[in-house]
């Protein structure tokens, strides 16, 4: 009798897990039919990058030179950037909690009022980038290279890690 029931709510459980799995599988497919960016290749072999939507959370961005792109306002949640080349780009406004720069170059960089809260940074160079009132609460910046950066007003609460200013 006790052995029945257990049955019955492991079936109950896994019924729950396979209609979660459904569901998560949608969400993700309706997301990744969107055109995220378009990527022309121009005549000396590297590629300009225009951001067309700017939902870009849980996409692998690592290694890909986004040097000057716009993601101003973009949502990366938990989005991949690691090894990425973000120089001169805008993230301004952007939301990039859980995000991942590990190594990531973002020398120069617009980051004023971005959310990295929870973000690693580790190893990351942000030489010179405007982080003006922006959020790193409970960031990793181990090994971070923050050198002349702007950091008025940002959030620095619970960051770990040794890093350069």
């Amino acid at each position: 009798m006790h052995e029945r029931t257990l049955l019955k709510v492991t079936i109950v459980i896994l019924i729950l897990l396979i209609i979660s799995a459904i569901g998560n599988v949608l969400f993700f497919i309706e997301y990744n039919s969107r055109e995220v960016c378009s990527c022309n290749t121009t005549s000396d072999d590297t590629e300009e990058v225009e951001i067309v939507l700017k939902e870009m959370s849980y996409m692998d961005y690592s290694g890909v030179m986004l040097e000057g792109a716009d993601l101003s306002d973009a949502n990366a949640y938990k989005a991949v950037f690691q090894g990425a080349d973000l120089r001169n780009a805008d993230l301004h406004g952007g939301i990039f909690s859980l995000a991942d720069f590990t190594g990531a170059d973002l020398t120069d960089a617009d980051l004023v009022g971005a959310a990295f809260d929870y973000a690693d940074l580790s190893g990351a160079v942000l030489t010179g980038a405007d982080m003006r009132y922006a959020d790193l609460r409970g960031a990793d910046l181990s090994g971070a290279d923050l050198t002349d950066a702007l950091i008025e007003g940002t959030d620095l609460r619970w960051v770990t890690g040794n890093y350069t200013i």
